[in-house]
């Protein structure tokens, strides 16, 4: 009995550091890909008319001055699709016409 107990152990191990025993799929990419994050950071590029879009991890904003701010993932965050939250206010033609009179 001792021996087949022995021989099932040997086996078992045996097995357990055949070549593939560990083979396992890639795990997906833990942060976003360079083109993903590209695009968050070149969206408002394609809508001048918005000011603040998220991907509901990271958030960006384009003041006054033009340059875009974004900030930075969080640790366990899953990005989503990329949506404007804040656009520009169509100006009125009063206002216009007050800005042409400075």
């Amino acid at each position: 009995m001792r021996a087949t107990f022995t021989a099932t152990i040997a086996l078992a191990i045996a097995a357990a550091f055949a070549p593939g025993a560990f083979a396992q799929a890639p795990s997906p990419p833990s942060t976003p890909a360079p083109a993903e994050e590209a695009s968050l950071h070149t969206f408002g590029d394609g809508d001048k008319t918005c000011l603040e879009w998220t991907d509901s991890c990271r958030s960006c904003v384009r003041p006054e001055s033009g340059d875009v701010i974004c900030s930075n993932i969080g640790i366990a965050c899953q990005p989503k699709l990329i949506l404007c939250v804040r656009r520009a206010e169509e100006k009125k033609p009063e206002d216009k016409k007050a800005e042409e009179k400075k």
